[in-house]
């Protein structure tokens, strides 16, 4: 089962997105956090086969999105994260160095939807994890 962590510094983004999370079905009970530092400690203390589809929201205080990209490359088995960056930035450059980061699959801007989540569930490297069992 694909887990949803929510990184956002604003409680209001992350108490809409974990709504969002949960109608649509991603996660029903996604984890969140509004400091990065902690979201990475949590990574690390978790199990080999767990793997999260993680929303992340570039600019925070404590530590940038892009910088726990970076130190998410640290942590074990960080291959079985999947990061969405979410976020209210319409910089190309960040679409671009997004797209350059192996662990994320897409780049939306805020806030999501339930359109966006829908487009989660078809992404090639998601899309196991919401297949539908007879």
């Amino acid at each position: 089962m694909l887990r949803t962590i929510i990184i956002d510094d604003d409680e209001i983004i992350t108490f809409l997105q974990r709504n969002i999370v949960k109608k649509c079905e991603l996660d029903p009970d996604p984890y969140s956090f509004s400091n990065a530092e902690v979201a990475l400690d949590f990574l690390r203390e978790r199990t080999s086969s767990e793997e999260f589809l993680i929303m992340l929201d570039i600019n925070m205080p404590q530590m940038t999105g892009w910088e726990f990209l970076e130190r998410l490359k640290s942590v074990p088995n960080n291959q079985n994260c999947f990061v969405v960056m979410v976020t209210s930035s319409i910089d190309r450059a960040d679409k671009r160095k997004a797209a350059n980061d192996s662990h994320v699959v897409d780049f939306i801007e805020k806030p999501v939807s339930a359109r966006h989540c829908s487009k989660l569930k078809g992404l090639e490297r998601l899309a196991e994890y919401f297949e539908e069992t007879a």
